[in-house]
């Protein structure tokens, strides 16, 4: 159980930690880990995707410079998102209740991990840094 590793590692580190993480997996080893990276998410998302083998996906594997032992399946990995939906129902409860939960994320195993959160907040990172660049009549 690891909690928040990417705290003071660079983003390359980062990305070297999720590999790390699948090799474990790889070998039997169940990992859990707690996370705001989206350098951990997306790479994990990248060993998911890569693990096909395609002869363009092979090209890609060796020109990156990644290993078959850091390759993952997709029902290797789970991801759970906290957010607001709807509760299950407790004893004695006619109605659901919306509350903050954890939700499974989708993991599709040629497209990867089906996490928005990241995506949004950098979208619109670079939607403001392009009006803030390019905006100026």
């Amino acid at each position: 159980m690891v909690d928040e590793p990417e705290l003071s590692l660079h983003p390359e580190n980062q990305r070297r930690i999720a590999r790390l993480f699948a090799r474990l997996a790889n070998i039997g080893v169940k990992v859990f880990i707690t996370t705001h990276s989206d350098y951990i998410v997306k790479e994990l998302n990248t060993l998911i995707m890569l693990n096909h083998d395609t002869p363009h996906l092979k090209r890609v594997t060796e020109e990156n410079g990644y290993k078959k032992s850091e390759l993952i399946k997709a029902d290797q990995v789970k991801v759970y998102v906290a957010e607001k939906a709807l509760l299950p129902l407790e004893e004695g409860q006619k109605r659901r209740k919306r509350g903050h939960t954890l939700v499974p994320a989708k993991i599709h195993p040629k497209f990867g991990i089906g996490v928005s959160s990241f995506d949004k907040t950098i979208d619109d990172m670079n939607r403001i840094q392009d009006e803030i660049v390019w905006g100026e009549e």
